[in-house]
């Protein structure tokens, strides 16, 4: 037996894990502590912008809705129940729902994004490749090219794209199928 004076101590009190710290973040921003806005942004922002990015295909509409939703946590951050290891997936499903109302008002910009003009001008095969891709997904239709992004892109399945959309599976499956056949005409049938 190993003696007392030899053993590891091991502490009573575990050390915070970041489940424990982004448990006490929220709680501190639903008690009004808006300090902790800035950690959650410097945390998620990122997630949020690419997320708004994708669906609105817009640089500025996308750091609007980066904004819009930031501004909004504080209050919607009461409304969180789930497990903590769920906050970037429920974050990320209010910035579908915010980025989709923004196409559905109609407040999106329409400009190019410079750097798009940059890249276009400077591009190597597969940046031309990549921007032929989202200069085709521009062409669709925002109900089609929305549930192209959220299967392909985001990962979500028809009933999670149905829920948020507000449509039916059945729906959503259809809007995919032609999205891809779609797709495929735009880019010369060779993908």
């Amino acid at each position: 037996m190993t003696p007392l004076s030899d053993r590891a101590v091991v502490p009573l009190v575990s050390a915070p894990t970041d489940d424990d710290a982004l448990r006490a973040r929220l709680a501190a921003l639903a008690r009004g502590e808006e300090a902790e806005l800035s950690a959650l942004y410097a945390e998620f922002g990122d997630l949020v912008f690419r997320t708004a990015r994708r669906l609105t295909g817009n640089r500025e509409d996308a750091e609007d809705v980066t904004q819009e939703v930031f501004v909004k946590l504080a209050l919607a951050v009461a409304g969180f129940t789930g497990d903590f290891t769920q906050f970037p997936a429920w974050l990320r499903r209010i910035a579908v729902r915010a980025s989709l109302m923004r196409l559905r008002t109609g407040r999106r910009r329409r400009e190019m994004d410079t750097e798009d003009v940059a890249a276009l001008v400077s591009a190597s095969d597969a940046v031309l490749d990549r921007l032929s891709i989202e200069a085709a997904l521009q062409r669709l239709s925002v109900e089609h090219r929305t549930v192209f992004l959220l299967k392909e892109v985001e990962g979500y399945d028809h009933r999670e794209i149905a829920e948020l959309v507000g449509i039916s599976v059945a729906n959503s499956e259809v809007r995919l199928h032609r999205a891809r056949r779609h797709l495929r005409e735009l880019l010369g049938g060779s993908r």
